[in-house]
């Protein structure tokens, strides 16, 4: 277990904490939860940063790696579900892309195939962390942390149509690339499914 992957090992293990902090604790430490999440994004930098640097990359790295970042931004989507902030056919529609996309990338690698990542897709997550950081933001802003000053411009922030049609683009941008996916992987996904449907055996699909 390398650094770089102990990096997104701690990513997956902050996004149950963050949860617990902006879900469930009352009154929220709104705060705290936003400084757990800001230490999960930075260990996504940080953790591809230093297995470049170190050429520490490997198998189990790059299956981790995106892993993590769902968890993380799972437990983000949940959580403000959970506080009414976004609708929950959103985060139906986003953690079922992510379960496909997991669940497909395990049975390919489970054959010995190399899938295609969508090209969409660093833009979706890049998409889904500033999200994230805007919700955190306005909501840290809008319990007085900084002052009453800022209570103001928190609960703007946190206008329902702003989340509402901010989250309706992610949800859009989430679905095109799991369909992106889907087509770029198309040979991966027959084989997939040669082998896991009809059984066809290893030596048969090649």
């Amino acid at each position: 277990m390398s650094f770089p992957n102990q990096l997104t090992v701690l990513r997956i293990l902050l996004a149950p904490v963050f949860y617990v902090l902006f879900a469930i604790i009352e009154p929220t430490p709104y705060l705290w939860a936003a400084l757990v999440f800001i230490l999960g994004a930075l260990s996504d930098w940080y953790d591809g940063y230093f297995a470049r640097l170190w050429k520490l990359t490997s198998p189990l790295g790059a299956f981790l790696d995106p892993l993590a970042d769902k968890f993380l931004t799972s437990a983000a989507i949940i959580a403000f579900a959970s506080k009414g902030l976004i609708p929950e056919w959103a985060v139906i529609a986003i953690i079922s892309r992510d379960v496909y996309v997991t669940l497909f990338r395990m049975l390919a690698t489970s054959i010995d195939q190399p899938i295609k990542t969508s090209s969409l897709a660093k833009y979706k997550t890049f998409f889904q962390m500033v999200f994230i950081a805007y919700v955190l933001l306005a909501t840290v802003f809008s319990t007085g942390y900084f002052g009453s000053s800022f209570v103001r411009s928190g609960s703007q922030m946190l206008n329902e149509s702003i989340l509402y049609w901010s989250v309706f683009a992610m949800t859009i941008l989430t679905l095109v690339t799991a369909i992106q996916y889907t087509y770029e992987n198309a040979q991966v996904f027959r084989l997939v499914f040669r082998r896991y449907v009809f059984g066809r055996s290893p030596q048969e699909l090649s």
